[in-house]
C-alpha cells in the first residue's frame, strides 16, 4: 500500500483520525500541525472565493487594481504619482488621455503590432521611426517643434532612453527651479492632445500637418484654459459685476466642462440687477472654446425668442469675444461666430463684452449647478439655490 493510499484510508475512518496510522506516516511535529487545523472530512460543499477581497466577493475595483499592477512597472505607477495626475489642474479629458499614455493603453502602431499584424508601424507624422508612445509624443519632428514652441523652451532629449513617465516627472519637478508646474503641465497636456489629434487626422483623413497651426491652437487653448483653471491670484479684487443701462438686458454666459459633455448657462439681468430668466443647455462635446462660443449663441437665441431689443452679452473667454467682435478669427468657432453676428442684426442694440471670472460668478455657478443636477432648458428662478445666485464668489 502506497503512502497516498494510506492517507486516503486515514481520512475515511468515520470522519476521525486513525492515530496509529498517523504515527506510521508522520513525525510528532507534523501530527500536531495536522490536528491543530481541525478534522477534514472531504465532504464539504465547494465554493468560489475572490482572494483579493477580505469578504471573498469579486469587485471590479480589486480586479482593476490587480490588472494594473500586473501590467505595469510598480516604480512607474507609484500611487502618489497617479494621485498627482488625477488631482492636477487640467481638464478631465486630458487626464484620461494621460492615463491611456502612461498605462501604455493608447493604440499606437507599435502597440497594435504586438497584438496582430500591422502592415506599416512607422510614425504617420514623420515616417522616420516606428510609432511608439515615446517617439510620437517626445522625439517625432512634429513633437520636437511643438515642445520647443512652449514659453519655457523645454524639449526632451530622446537618445537617453527617456520614457513618458520620466518626462512627466521632469515637468513636475520644475517647481524646484521656480517654475509654476501647474502651468507647464497644462501646456504640456495641450501639446500631447494636439499631437494625438493631428496624428488621427493624418491617419484617418490624410490631413496635412501644419505645425504653425498646431502651435496657434495650443497657445489659444492654453490662454483660454488658464483663465478658469489657473486664475491669477493677484487679480484686482475691486472688479465686480455691474448692471446694464435702463431698458437693456445683460446676459452673462459660461460653460461647465465634463468628460464628454458640457453645460452652457445664460443668466439674464435687468438694469437693477434683478435676474429675469435663466437658461441652460447640454452640449455633447467637451471643447472648452467651442462651449464658450455655444453659450454666447444660446444667449442670442434665447434673447431673440423673448423679444429683447437691447442686450449686452458678457463672457469670460477673451478669445470668443474677440472673434465675435471681429478682432481675430478662429476656425473652430467660425460657425458659432457667424450665427451670433447674423442673429445680432435682429436687435436694436447688441454688443459683446469680455469680463473677468470675478464678474461672471453667477453664470459660472449656475453652469456648475445645472451640470451636476442635470437641469437643462429654461430654469425657473425659484428653483435656483440662493447660494449660487451671487456675484462675489465661486460656489
Amino acid at each position: 500500500m502506497t503512502r497516498e493510499t494510506k492517507v486516503a484510508e486515514l481520512l475515511s475512518q468515520n470522519g476521525g483520525w486513525n492515530f496509529q496510522l498517523l504515527h506510521q506516516l508522520f513525525n510528532q511535529e507534523t501530527i500536531s500541525a495536522i490536528l491543530s487545523e481541525g478534522v477534514p472530512t472531504g465532504r464539504g460543499k465547494d465554493s468560489w472565493v475572490w482572494t483579493l477581497e477580505n469578504n471573498g466577493r469579486f469587485t471590479c475595483k480589486s480586479a482593476y487594481l490587480a490588472q494594473t499592477m500586473d501590467n505595469s512597472n510598480p516604480p512607474e505607477v507609484a500611487p502618489s504619482m497617479w494621485n498627482k495626475l488625477w488631482n492636477s489642474k487640467i481638464p478631465e479629458r486630458l487626464k484620461v488621455l494621460w492615463w491611456c499614455i502612461l498605462s501604455k493603453a493608447l493604440p499606437v502602431r507599435s502597440v497594435l503590432g504586438r497584438r496582430f499584424p500591422v502592415e506599416d508601424e512607422s510614425c504617420p507624422l514623420c515616417g522616420a521611426e516606428s510609432e511608439t508612445l515615446e517617439h510620437l509624443f517626445l522625439s517625432c519632428n512634429v513633437a520636437f517643434h511643438l515642445w520647443r514652441s512652449s514659453p519655457w523652451g523645454i524639449f526632451p532629449i530622446c537618445d537617453t532612453g527617456i520614457r513618458m513617465w520620466d518626462w512627466v516627472k521632469f515637468l513636475w519637478e520644475l517647481k524646484n527651479k521656480g517654475i509654476n508646474e501647474q502651468e507647464i503641465f497644462l501646456y504640456a497636456s495641450l501639446i500631447i492632445d494636439t499631437i494625438w489629434r493631428t496624428r488621427n487626422e493624418k491617419v484617418h483623413n490624410n490631413s496635412p500637418v501644419d505645425i504653425f497651426k498646431c502651435i496657434d491652437v495650443i497657445r489659444f487653448s492654453f490662454a483660454d484654459h488658464h483663465a478658469y483653471l489657473l486664475p491669477c491670484p493677484t487679480r484686482c479684487l475691486t472688479e465686480s459685476w455691474s448692471p446694464p443701462p435702463q431698458d437693456w438686458v445683460k446676459l452673462n454666459c459660461d460653460v461647465r466642462v465634463g468628460m464628454d459633455s458640457m453645460c452652457a448657462a445664460v443668466v439674464a439681468r435687468d438694469h437693477v440687477g434683478k435676474v429675469i430668466w435663466v437658461s441652460t443647455k447640454r452640449l455633447d462635446f467637451s471643447s472648452a472654446l467651442c462651449g464658450e462660443a455655444a453659450a454666447c449663441c444660446l444667449a442670442i437665441e434665447e434673447a431673440k425668442a423673448r423679444g429683447i431689443q437691447y442686450l449686452i452679452v458678457e463672457s469670460d473667454s477673451r478669445v470668443v469675444i474677440d472673434v465675435l467682435n471681429g478682432k481675430e478669427s478662429r476656425w473652430e468657432i467660425d460657425n458659432y461666430a457667424s450665427f451670433c453676428k447674423t442673429t445680432s442684426t435682429s436687435f436694436i442694440g447688441c454688443t459683446f463684452h469680455f469680463v473677468s471670472r470675478q464678474c461672471n460668478f453667477m453664470a459660472h455657478n449656475v453652469a456648475n449647478w445645472a451640470f451636476s443636477n442635470l437641469r437643462f432648458g429654461a430654469v425657473p428662478i425659484s428653483s435656483l439655490p440662493e447660494t449660487i445666485c451671487c456675484n462675489d464668489r465661486e460656489v
